[in-house]
């Protein structure tokens, strides 16, 4: 969270695009994790749950098998009924065994004694076994049912047929006489369609879980890139109004000045390289007599004329350029890369447009003219504004040496 208001404060504010990105990368996060978590809870209890029926299911097949088959599997002895097959007895078990089994999921079963011996096992070969190292097995001679899921490469069913990546819940269940456990089943159950049908329901219910975060985040989405544009453009208005002229749309005196000492800085690295374009140009434009268009048309009239004014410098310049209001009827302009005779060019330029037709002032022409002072960068220049006293003392100069120039 810190480093959410952290991200939040720092860059949204200069970047609301930044923020809808931020949100994106939230909601894929929120999305993973989401679906991964409710994946595993929801897979995790499903699969529980199929162990659970299945031993359940094993449990009640046990019983019924014991009570069915207690003669065949049951003996007695001084201290009450023990876990004991005869060998004569063994074919004839296993054939009611497997009738009685076969409508079940049931690929394999095996009867231990209380010393943990397999007495009976529908994979012959087993009986005789002693299984004292098996856990599970000793879990369920202390009384206990002990169920787990397993994947089986191969197995063989009842009917002697092979399966191929079986699923089966393998449960040890004790065999109790009297309150006393005397032996355990091992039942192998089939469980590879339930568990089928679990993963089926899972990816059913993961699929609509992502179909509604989608849906969520989407409409959420769209609302916050409304939301950002809404900011930037607002952050677009109040950035031009903090760095424009409200009267002319020019920069406004901070701005230019800003711009400036980016030049200045430029100019004066390239310089100390050796650089050929390491000139800038600057000119200090002032309008003629306006001081007289104001005290006669007034203030609104000479408002207007500004902005006429400012417009037809900027149609003499480059794209690079720029122009900015110095105050007043004063306007500064930034060349950059513009040696002394670029420079003199540009402002010669200024000069023919606001010569070649008149203004428009109360729908009456009026023909102005300016005095436009002028100077580069130059070897010795400490910063811009001892670059731009220059410009302003030449624009003096050009206003006493009567107007309508540059100097």
């Amino acid at each position: 969270m810190k480093l959410l208001r952290i991200f939040t404060h720092a860059d949204a504010k200069r970047d609301p695009d930044s923020l809808l990105r931020l949100f994106v990368s939230i909601a894929l996060l929120s999305m993973v994790l989401i679906t991964s978590g409710a994946g595993y809870a929801f897979f995790h209890l499903l699969y529980q749950n199929v162990i659970v029926s299945a031993e359940d299911d094993a449990v009640k097949v046990s019983q019924a098998l014991l009570e069915n088959q207690r003669k065949r599997i049951l003996s007695a002895d001084g201290s009450g009924s023990r876990v004991a097959v005869a060998p004569e007895n063994l074919a004839e078990l296993d054939d009611r065994l497997r009738k009685f089994l076969a409508p079940f999921d049931i690929v394999k079963i095996k009867i231990y004694s209380s010393d943990a011996r397999i007495v009976y096992s529908t994979e012959a070969k087993l009986i005789g076994e002693t299984n004292r190292g098996n856990k599970r097995l000793a879990n369920a001679l202390a009384g206990a049912n002990d169920s787990k899921l397993e994947r089986k490469e191969e197995v063989k069913d009842l009917a002697d047929e092979r399966k191929f990546n079986v699923d089966v819940v393998e449960t040890y269940i004790p065999i109790r006489d009297h309150g006393r456990v005397i032996g355990s089943f091992e039942v192998y159950m089939d469980v590879t369609r339930y568990r089928r049908q679990s993963v089926n329901a899972g990816l059913l219910s993961l699929a609509f879980l992502v179909a509604i975060l989608v849906a969520v985040f989407g409409i959420s989405y769209f609302v916050i890139r409304r939301g950002t544009r809404e900011l930037k453009e607002t952050q677009e208005v109040l950035r031009k109004q903090t760095i424009t002229d409200p009267l002319t749309g020019t920069f406004n005196k901070r701005q230019i000045e800003l711009i400036g000492r980016r030049e200045f800085a430029r100019a004066s690295r390239r310089r100390e390289k050796g650089m050929s374009d390491a000139g800038s140009g600057f000119l200090m434009i002032d309008i003629d007599r306006f001081k007289e268009v104001n005290d006669r048309h007034g203030h609104l009239a000479g408002d207007d004329l500004l902005r006429q004014f400012a417009e037809r410098i900027a149609a003499s310049l480059r794209n690079y350029d720029s122009l900015g209001r110095f105050g007043g009827e004063e306007f500064l302009v930034v060349l950059p890369g513009s040696d002394l005779a670029q420079t003199r060019a540009v402002a010669e330029k200024i000069l023919t447009l606001i010569r070649r037709e008149p203004f428009s002032l109360d729908g009456a022409p009026l023909q102005l003219t300016a005095s436009i002072g002028m100077t580069t960068v130059e070897e010795g220049d400490e910063d811009l504004m001892q670059v731009l006293r220059r410009a302003d003392r030449n624009l003096y100069r050009a206003k006493s040496g009567g107007r309508d120039q540059a100097v």
